[in-house]
């Protein structure tokens, strides 16, 4: 799919949106016209509960339209960037063919890169040649491969098809490694950033050990003025400030100058998996980081969130939809916006998956078959933030699962489900995000290289603390509550 594409899936999809939101508004007026044609009579309660549910649905599609307003702006971003970068390389390589939808014509074909997957298994390895680099004394096969390849590297990241990862060598500079190293190789299954992908992302400042976010303590205050010329309401807005230190993420690895040299992918498995093992760093820091020890200060470590009641007895599928349905009150009347997703443990989402009603039917169908009656419905189309990967849908939030949550919490123990606005959480990561890899020879004289992965983070979930709610994980009776489901 190109851009051309994308972008008018993107604005079908705000056209339908926005036809949704202005057929709301007409029915809202016809309501409120044919009470005031009508002796300027008050609502009836059914029109009332109408008006107050078109209002709801208002609010919940205008934060749809700005979340998908926001994604097209971003995509018509990097089309614009995506054509620069076209007609700077016509300008170095006149007479290239341009594609009809004016996307980059050169492609780099991984097979015809200088390191790739399939040259690896022939003993052409990256790192390898790093070694030899740092030696002092490559030969001329490895020199003209690493220069070829921090070209074809440098030339990627202008393109906009790489983002740049800075390895430190001793003279060698900046380079970045091969695509596939990050991409193809996965040597142990990881949990992902499910959470974190989730959350507000922005760039950290290049220096500094902290972060102050301003935060307003109390508000202004506005009333009716009794009498004429009499003071009107007022009251001193005071803000606070919320400090968020930047926190260091990192892994190394121990690899023996022979698993290099006489290996064959064994260095770039290790590389793939520290990112792997970092991306899920972040996100446990994100989700539960205490504030202390180093440790950024995770969602549920902070305070001023609203902790649901415990279950006092075992949780049942009508039990749990209850409390989900407080939380999102509890998120619409803390935060004054509504709720953007729900978080839970995979476990979790496969209970309600399980769930049957009194005659043997489940209860979580798929929206393709238009289910009625239903608690939940799984995959289909999926509302509210964008760029979400969810595994279904509860009452009309995305349901995204993360085997990061905790499951030994309380005296269940239990695991814990998050239902917030998850934008309203600031995540800072580094430029050179997933990790930086430093390559260094620090133990020479056992033949043994390290590698280490490493970068920078800060997070705060302190902005709008109401704009989270926790279901699970309180002091209840043990056994009970979100305690391991059987299957």
């Amino acid at each position: 799919m190109n851009f051309a594409q994308l972008l008018a899936q993107l604005n079908a999809q705000r056209a339908t949106l926005q036809a949704q939101f202005r057929a709301l508004e007409a029915e809202g007026q016809s309501i409120l016209t044919a009470a005031a044609t009508d002796s300027q009579r008050n609502l009836t309660a059914e029109e009332q509960t109408r008006s107050l549910a078109i209002v709801t649905e208002r609010t919940q599609l205008r934060s749809q339209l700005t979340a998908l307003d926001q994604q097209i702006a971003e995509v018509e971003a990097e089309r614009d960037a995506d054509a620069e970068a076209t007609r700077a390389a016509q300008e170095r390589h006149p007479g290239a063919e341009l594609p009809a939808d004016g996307t980059r014509a050169a492609r780099t074909n991984p097979r015809d890169s200088v390191y790739s997957r399939a040259k690896s298994r022939e003993g052409v390895s990256f790192f390898r040649d790093m070694l030899a680099a740092q030696n002092g004394s490559p030969s001329r096969a490895v020199q003209e491969r690493l220069l070829a390849h921090e070209q074809e590297a440098e030339q990627r990241v202008r393109d906009g098809q790489l983002s740049e990862r800075s390895i430190a060598t001793t003279g060698l500079g900046g380079l970045v490694p091969p695509q596939y190293l990050v991409d193809q190789y996965a040597a142990v299954a990881r949990a992902g950033r499910p959470t974190a992908n989730i959350v507000r992302n922005l760039p950290l400042p290049e220096s500094g050990m902290s972060i102050v976010v301003p935060r307003g303590a109390t508000g202004v205050s506005a009333a009716v003025q009794a009498t004429q010329n009499t003071a009107v309401s007022s009251t001193d807005a005071t803000f606070a400030d919320v400090t968020v230190p930047v926190v260091t993420v990192a892994g190394q690895q121990d690899v023996s100058r022979q698993s290099i040299e006489r290996g064959i992918g064994v260095d770039e498995i290790i590389y793939a998996d520290l990112a792997a093992a970092y991306a899920v760093a972040v996100n446990v820091e994100v989700l539960s980081g205490t504030g202390t020890g180093g440790r950024a200060l995770g969602i549920l470590a902070t305070a001023g969130i609203t902790q649901e009641p415990a279950f006092t007895a075992a949780a049942t599928i009508a039990t749990f939809y209850s409390k989900v349905s407080g939380a999102i009150n509890d998120v619409q009347t803390g935060r004054f916006l509504p709720p953007e997703a729900i978080v839970m443990q995979p476990r979790r989402w496969a209970w309600l998956t399980s769930q049957l009603d009194s005659s043997g039917r489940p209860l979580v169908l798929p929206t393709a078959n238009g289910p009625v009656n239903v608690v939940a419905a799984a995959e289909g189309e999926i509302p509210a933030v964008a760029t979400i990967d969810s595994s279904g849908v509860l009452q009309a939030l995305p349901v995204i699962t993360d085997a990061s949550i905790p499951i030994s919490v309380g005296t269940g123990p239990e695991d814990q489900v998050i239902i917030a606005r998850f934008s309203d959480h600031l995540l800072w990561e580094d430029s050179a995000h997933p990790a930086q890899l430093r390559f260094e020879q620090t133990l020479g004289a056992n033949l043994t290289v390290k590698l280490v992965a490493y970068g920078y983070i800060a997070f705060t979930a302190a902005r709008f603390p109401k704009a989270t709610a926790v279901i699970g994980g309180n002091a209840g009776t043990a056994g009970f509550g979100l305690v391991a489901p059987t299957f």
